[in-house]
This record gives C-alpha cells, sequence and structure tokens, in this order.
C-alpha cells in the first residue's frame, strides 16, 4: 500500500465506550448551551497529545514513538467528573467533561509530550487537563459552565493514534494505528 505524500493532521486518543460519550452528550442538553455543535458520540475522545502536522514520511517514526511512550503503561480506568466550559481563561469555545488524572494517563502524557510535543509548553497555566470535547461554541455569546458529571468510570486498554481531516462541517477523526496498554 502506498504512503500519501502530503502532511498528515496527527493526535493521540483514548476513547471510551460509545455508551458513555452518548450519555455525557445527553447530560449536557440539561445546561442550557447557547447556540452550539455537539461532537459526534464516536468521536469524542481524550486527547493524550496533539502532534500536528507530520510529513506523511515520517509516520513511521511517530508511530513508533507512541508504541514505545505506551509501552509499560497499564490500562487505566477514568472517572468523569464535571462539566466545564474552555479554556478556562478568555472566551468559552467548547464545553468539556473534565475527568480524573491517574497516574498511568498522566505518565503516558508526559512520554508523549516529551517524543512528540513541537513547542513544548511552558506556562503552568497550560498544564495538562484529561477532558473529553463534547460541543463547541458557535460564534456568538459562550458562557461559563461548571457542573457535576454523574457518568459511569470506564476502562481504557488502548490509544490510538489519529488522523484528524477538518472539513467545513467539523473535523473527521480516521483511526491510523491502535495500541494496547
Amino acid at each position: 500500500m502506498a504512503r500519501p505524500t502530503a502532511n498528515l493532521r496527527l493526535f493521540v486518543a483514548a476513547y471510551p465506550p460509545v455508551e458513555v460519550a452518548a450519555a455525557a452528550l445527553d447530560a449536557i442538553a440539561a445546561l442550557h448551551l447557547p447556540p452550539h455543535r455537539l461532537t459526534p458520540a464516536e468521536q469524542v475522545h481524550l486527547t493524550l497529545q496533539f502532534i500536528g502536522d507530520t510529513p506523511a514520511k515520517q509516520l513511521d517514526e511517530t508511530l513508533e514513538s507512541v508504541r514505545r511512550a505506551a509501552s509499560g503503561v497499564g490500562a487505566f480506568t477514568l472517572a468523569p467528573r464535571q462539566y466545564l466550559a474552555l479554556p478556562q481563561r478568555g472566551r468559552p469555545r467548547l464545553i468539556a467533561l473534565e475527568t480524573d488524572a491517574p497516574a498511568q494517563v498522566v505518565e503516558l502524557h508526559r512520554r508523549l509530550a516529551h517524543r512528540l510535543a513541537r513547542t513544548p509548553r511552558r506556562d503552568a497555566a497550560d498544564r495538562f487537563l484529561p477532558h473529553l470535547t463534547l460541543a463547541r461554541f458557535r460564534p456568538g455569546p459562550a458562557r461559563r459552565i461548571e457542573a457535576p458529571a454523574e457518568l459511569p468510570v470506564f476502562s481504557v486498554g488502548r490509544v490510538v493514534v489519529m488522523r484528524s481531516v477538518l472539513r467545513p462541517e467539523g473535523a473527521e477523526h480516521r483511526g491510523v494505528e491502535g495500541i494496547g496498554l
């Protein structure tokens, strides 16, 4: 199979069961949000590391880096905590479901950032906040949201290197490779 020659917009993600994602999306209806676009349930994920534009010829090297970063990190459970608007400073752009941060998630994020981050973050306010994006606000008014989430904990046994293709109606995500934990 021939490899594409263009840049690939990549990220590493962990996915909840679709039932959990659907329940989280259903629950935000009660928050009476300003105009927004929901994330499709099958695309709701926890971004562990955004890699960004990667030359197609570097795909194998990038996948190997993710495999090495995930090596020895066991499966974990995530506990949904609260719904909140992000970013926490400035005009909110999205509604997210914040989760806890078990040691495996923090370690995996640290390893991935060390191996793959093109521009490491220096500002303490940019620390990793495990969350699942549920909706994006449309242009216009937005507001701060903080509400408890009553959803079950869920297990994550693999991470997926994803390709994001930007479209006018929103990003389309395509799996590149799943990596077991």
